[in-house]
């Protein structure tokens, strides 16, 4: 993935300036700053998710072999079965007039040759994988009738199941108990040295425990770029709040 000078406006408005950054191959890239500084606006923009008064220019906007900002509707079908996004509103990421067992259904049929069988096998073997229970029941149920929670991880499920090249999570442990939140931080870990991640979070632990390079954005800026082991060397308003935190537990 390879960003140079992206630049985003909505109806002539800048939102985003200057964005430049690149993410190795089997890397994880943690994206961290205050609400409203365009973390989930950017995760958004790689994949095209946004409607025509959002305006994209770059030098260079490339992933994979994919030249973003020239694809066709065909050609982001096929970016969108490479990259994965979980947003961080899981209910409406899910479509709210089909149950999950047809989103489940859906996704696979795009993005596989399996059969209907096999589909839902799949799909079972990710939902349990996240802790979910009663998976008949689940299978389906529809969106409003999910917890935050339960959404989150199904929506976790979903980008998981076509076995994504590159896989985003914008703040994926919001709203999940500390369990399920060890769950999904423990899968991340096993899938790092598999997949190349984009983590949006506000959780240090996180980014300590997972990433290998920040960035932290201010007003639709980058104001840094830093590998992991030299953003928590330095004194920072991120860092002091991290360190003294641990310091009460220990």
């Amino acid at each position: 993935m390879e960003i140079d000078s992206l630049n985003l406006s909505f109806k002539n408005k800048p939102l985003l300036q200057n964005i430049t950054f690149s993410l190795k191959d089997k890397k994880t890239l943690a994206i961290i700053g205050k609400s409203g500084s365009g973390k989930s606006l950017l995760v958004k923009s790689l994949l095209r998710l946004l409607n025509q008064d959002y305006k994209i220019e770059a030098k260079k906007f490339k992933i994979d072999n994919f030249d973003i900002l020239n694809l066709k509707e065909k050609e982001l079908r096929k970016l969108r079965s490479l990259v994965a996004l979980v947003l961080q509103d899981a209910h409406l990421s899910l479509y709210p007039y089909l149950d999950i067992g047809e989103l489940f259904h859906i996704v696979l049929k795009t993005h596989t040759n399996l059969n209907k069988i096999s589909r839902k096998q799949k799909a079972f073997y990710y939902l349990d994988l996240l802790g979910l229970k009663n998976l008949d029941l689940i299978w389906h149920s529809y969106p409003h009738q999910l917890s935050v929670g339960m959404a989150r991880r199904i929506s976790f499920a979903l980008a998981l199941v076509s076995e994504p090249k590159y896989l985003i999570c914008d703040e994926i442990n919001s709203s999940l108990d500390k369990k399920n939140e060890e769950k999904i931080i423990k899968l991340l870990y096993e899938l790092k040295d598999k997949i190349n991640l984009i983590i949006i979070t506000h959780n240090l632990k996180i980014v300590y425990d997972l990433a290998d390079e920040l960035l932290i954005m201010h007003q639709g800026l980058i104001s840094q770029k830093i590998s992991k082991n030299n953003f928590f060397k330095e004194e920072n308003e991120y860092t002091k709040a991290f360190w003294s935190f641990y310091a009460t537990r220990s």
